[in-house]
């Protein structure tokens, strides 16, 4: 288990523990319960909202990576943590956050959409997305080579971090610096060993919260300098928390990766039956590298999940807000004049982001017909899209993708409900930006209807066709 570090009024607690362990460490195992209730990304604050669960923090203790000072406030949204209590109650007893990643950037390479990069940090594919990923003292424009940033995320079944916060540390590293890797421990010889696919040189490094050694399978936090393609470690901690016991109600967030079946896959390492499950949204394929929520109870080792909601989905949209419901959390927006409106519902996991004033977005700063949002999520009723992100932002552009329902040939493309018009000046291009020269012959064989994910774009300074005819349409996926 982590460090735990108390505050002073816990002053007698600490001096027993450490009485307890014989003195000289600060190593307090055990306090705070044995297993973690949730494992999510923070998506809100006001206490702390992870995985749609606001956590009362009251008594709560923070761990943020080595700050034995930390409160609340050194956490941010976007960040994954390990929260222990009770998820009945909704009250943390101890919220942990370690990063996945820290190091430079050694390469960088854009999608042709410019809205995700591609980054190696330390030997370590990284995805960063232009609207998905929360920044902290950057942004997704400044990145550059060399830069040494902090990454939060889940991996993938391809062992690719896709980060959900990134933090900038420093513009340049130096051979002084020291970096993080966290991870299991795999391909162990002596003292060295692989984590992530990093090669770790723990010869001369301390060993902490590691009882048994050096180990195969085991969770650990690396820290050491970077010597050529080898970190040579200073310190390996070993990292034994893992969810509550069995009969324990649970929450985590992840990729899936091992999918066999619904009733055989992992999220984060941990063996999931999805089998019964209510699926959010009802149509919600399960399989390798999409990002769900499970929410459940441990029984022998596995998570028995009784609810499985998406966390990213297909449907999205970037259109001015017409109207702001606070209380229900329901905004409004116009995509297409003339044409109905779309309903945004955010949920208590939504992730929200206000890319004007930085920050969580308060709903209440939106000024309607004005603010554009940034939507993504899945659809939920007829024009209605469930957000798991939102952010506000300046707009110059109307977007909209989702799963293609109708069309009238060079006339119009309907999705979520909008009739989007399109003219002799949209260009039509396929999920790899090749230019399609007859879009509309490409069905019913190619594109299906129900079935194709299309993306559309209106730009407001775009002069060759007038505002509220596509500018561009691009198949997504087929």
């Amino acid at each position: 288990m982590k460090k735990l570090f108390i505050k002073s009024i816990l002053t007698t607690v600490i001096t027993a523990a450490l009485v307890s362990c014989g003195g000289g460490s600060n190593d307090l195992a055990g306090i705070g319960g044995s297993g973690y209730v949730s494992d999510g990304t923070v998506t809100g604050f006001g206490s702390v909202y992870v995985n749609g669960v606001k956590f009362e923090t009251n008594s709560a203790i923070f761990e943020v990576e080595d700050n034995i000072n930390a409160t609340q406030t050194d956490l941010r949204i976007g960040m994954v943590v390990q929260v222990f209590g009770d998820i009945n109650t909704s009250t943390a007893t101890r919220i942990h956050y370690s990063d996945d990643l820290e190091g430079p950037i050694t390469s960088i390479n854009e999608n042709a959409d410019l809205t995700e990069k591609t980054l190696t940090i330390l030997g370590t594919t990284v995805i960063v997305d232009k609207s998905d990923t929360v920044y902290e003292n950057t942004s997704y424009s400044a990145l550059a080579n060399d830069n040494v940033i902090e990454v939060s995320g889940y991996y993938d079944n391809t062992n690719v971090l896709h980060a959900s916060y990134v933090e900038f540390k420093s513009a340049v590293s130096n051979t002084s610096d020291v970096f993080e890797v966290s991870g299991i421990i795999t391909n162990l010889g002596g003292s060295s060993f692989t984590v992530q696919g990093i090669s770790i040189n723990a010869e001369a490094a301390v060993l902490s919260d590691l009882p048994n050694g050096l180990q195969n399978g085991i969770d650990v936090e690396v820290k050491g300098r970077l010597n050529g393609s080898v970190i040579d470690a200073v310190e390996v901690e070993g990292n034994n928390d893992e969810l509550s016991d069995d009969g324990s109600d649970v929450s985590i967030e992840g990729i899936i990766t091992d999918y066999v079946d619904d009733n055989n896959f992992k999220i984060k390492g941990q063996l999931i039956n999805a089998t019964t499950a209510t699926k959010l949204p009802s149509v919600l394929t399960l399989k390798n590298g999409i990002k769900v929520e499970a929410e459940g109870t441990i029984s022998n080792g596995v998570l028995n999940a009784t609810e499985i909601e998406s966390r990213s989905g297909d449907s999205e949209v970037t259109a001015v807000v017409t109207s702001v419901d606070i209380d229900n959390k329901v905004l409004t927006v116009s995509v297409v004049a003339g044409q109905p409106s779309i309903t945004v519902q955010l949920t208590s996991a939504t992730l929200t982001e206000d890319g004007i004033d930085s920050g969580q977005l308060d709903l209440s700063n939106i000024t309607t017909n004005t603010d554009f949002v940034e939507v993504r999520g899945f659809e939920s009723g007829t024009r209605t899209i469930t957000a798991t992100r939102v952010k506000r932002l300046t707009g110059e552009k109307t977007e909209l993708q989702g799963v293609i329902t109708a069309k009238d040939d060079d006339i119009s493309i309907t999705i979520l409900g909008i009739v989007f018009p399109v003219d002799i000046n949209t260009e039509y291009e396929d999920e790899f930006e090749a230019t399609i020269p007859d879009f509309f012959s490409l069905f019913p064989d190619t594109v299906i209807l129900d079935q194709s994910i299309i993306s559309i774009e209106d730009a407001v300074n775009v002069d060759t066709n007038p505002v509220g005819f596509a500018d561009s349409v691009e198949i997504e996926s087929l």
